[in-house]
């Protein structure tokens, strides 16, 4: 989700081109049939562009005037919106539509509202029965400015583009191997040894995944572990993703808690004198988490206990009631987090453990009252 200040600037520079683009449209008010509607919305979710798109309320198409739509009589709320798309999933091929949010935002003292359609690959979006005008088995999209008219549909080259990212033909082996792992159904184990478990996958069989030993130096004693009871034992270890006989990724593993626990690292910041841990949304690491945990059937990133004496810890147990979650964020929300604070370097890092714990259940405090703040 674009954090409200950055979506204020974008479509504050998109209203100052004066003019429409393949992945924003303008409408003075809302539409009079819900038709039309889905029609703008299935031609952004399917147009040829990376990142999200903006169907924006309360601007002239002609002239880009801005218009309140608190005076727009046809203004619907989040929830209408997606009563309207839940209510008609059945109409969408595979009952699929696409992700979407609303936002209001103010300009020039002026309310407008913006529809953020979520960039995804499950392109083409389309209806396999008609709602209203909108025609079944048509697929729509937008071209530079122009949508596909209500009563056609996109040209062959733009539909087989919109097929070929569905299937990930056009991506490398790391991108589609992320999205492979987002199916676990779609793998078999092909030897276990306790948690650590071997993967082949098994429409296309030349991503493999490996557990690894890992040199004994290697860290498996960091903030995160030292909440439990038992803190001795912890080892590291990797998975290893190959592409036949190429390694495209090692992910560190960390098994602790007396082997009661395991899961995949998680990234790190510096944030003052201490770290934020994190995984990141769409990182393999985050990828290989939600793999192995689906096998583990438990999470262990979102049961961590929470140990040790301080203002931090006392806060922590009272709101999370003795278990910390590790925190899945999108790379902006990370920046939009870390330039929060200033300068996010490290300062004079803390090396004692004790206070190391407590800056590191201080910064995931932060960042939950941050987040919840927006």
């Amino acid at each position: 989700m674009v954090k409200q200040d950055s979506l204020l600037t974008i479509i504050s520079a998109l209203i100052s081109r004066k003019a429409e683009g393949a992945y924003w449209d303008f409408k003075r008010e809302y539409h009079k049939n819900k038709a039309d509607l889905i029609h703008d919305i299935l031609c952004l979710a399917n147009a040829k562009y990376t990142g999200d798109r903006f169907l924006i309320f309360g601007v002239d198409d002609n002239d880009f005037s801005l218009y309140s739509i608190n005076e727009d009589s046809g203004r619907i709320t989040q929830a209408e919106l997606a009563g309207l798309f839940r209510d008609n999933a059945d109409k969408f091929f595979q009952s699929r539509f696409p992700d979407f949010y609303l936002k209001e935002i103010t300009v020039n003292e002026t309310l407008l509202d913006v529809l953020v359609i979520e960039d995804t690959a499950y392109k083409p979006y389309y209806l396999v029965r008609k709602y209203g005008k909108v025609r079944a088995h048509h697929i729509y999209t937008r071209v530079c400015d122009t949508n596909t008219p209500i009563n056609d549909s996109a040209q062959p080259h733009e539909i087989e583009r919109m097929w070929r990212e569905r299937f990930g033909l056009d991506m490398t082996p790391y991108q589609r191997a992320i999205r492979y792992l987002s199916k676990p159904d779609e793998w078999s184990v092909i030897a276990e040894n306790g948690c650590n478990m071997n993967f082949h996958h098994k429409i296309f069989p030349e991503f493999t995944l490996r557990v690894a030993k890992a040199e004994d130096h290697i860290a498996c004693h960091e903030e995160w572990t030292r909440g439990e009871i038992c803190r001795d034992d912890n080892r590291a270890w990797y998975y290893e993703l190959y592409y036949h006989q190429t390694r495209l990724a090692q992910v560190r593993c960390v098994i602790f808690d007396d082997n009661k626990k395991s899961m995949v690292a998680p990234n790190w910041e510096p944030r003052g004198a201490g770290r934020f841990y994190f995984y990141e949304i769409d990182s393999m690491n985050y990828a290989v988490q939600k793999f192995y945990s689906s096998f583990t059937r438990r999470d262990d990133s979102t049961k961590l206990s929470v140990g040790g004496h301080g203002k931090a810890t006392d806060e922590a147990r009272l709101r999370w009631n003795h278990q910390l979650k590790i925190p899945v964020i999108h790379k902006r929300e990370l920046d939009d987090f870390l330039s929060s604070a200033g300068e996010h370097k490290l300062v004079n890092p803390s090396t004692n453990e004790k206070e190391q714990y407590q800056l590191f259940l201080l910064n995931q405090l932060e960042f939950e009252d941050w987040r919840n703040s927006l």
